[in-house]
């Protein structure tokens, strides 16, 4: 049982196929390729809040990740297409009503990426690549 929703978020792309060996990591990235992480954005919660005082809300975040890069085309192919990818895996999972654990009272109803995944940063040797993402879940009263 997980005991917040950044635990189970972060277990359930843990599990993700696609990822490739590296350290998964929660609000922190290393400049070392390659490594992934899970980060909070900043957002109101709250979507609907119902009379019983139950309400519907929303969890969004960013999945990032530090990956090799260069001028080389084929290298940002590969990067672009992992996000890519990763996205199709995210709509598999929401369609196929996979979802993260959550905390008891939290009930998940939807997980969707809210942008592709782009460049947010780079140097000549790596770069950090994210996409943004959002679970819509119930919260019991």
């Amino acid at each position: 049982m997980v005991r917040s929703i950044i635990e189970g978020v972060a277990a359930f792309f843990a599990d993700c196929t696609l990822l490739k060996d590296g350290a998964f990591r929660v609000d922190a990235l290393s400049d070392s390729p390659i490594e992934y992480a899970i980060e909070v954005g900043i957002f109101d919660p709250i979507v609907e809040q119902y009379i019983d005082g139950s309400s519907d809300r929303r969890y969004q975040f960013n999945f990032g990740s530090r990956e090799s890069y260069s001028m080389d085309r084929l290298q940002s192919i590969a990067n672009s297409t992992f996000y890519e990818d990763f996205a199709e895996w995210v709509e598999a999972q929401n369609k196929a009503g996979k979802f993260p654990e959550l905390p008891p009272g939290m009930h998940p109803e939807q997980l969707t990426v809210l942008s592709s995944g782009y460049m947010f940063d780079e140097n000549m040797r790596d770069a950090r690549y994210q996409i943004q993402l959002e679970l819509i879940y119930h919260k019991e009263a």
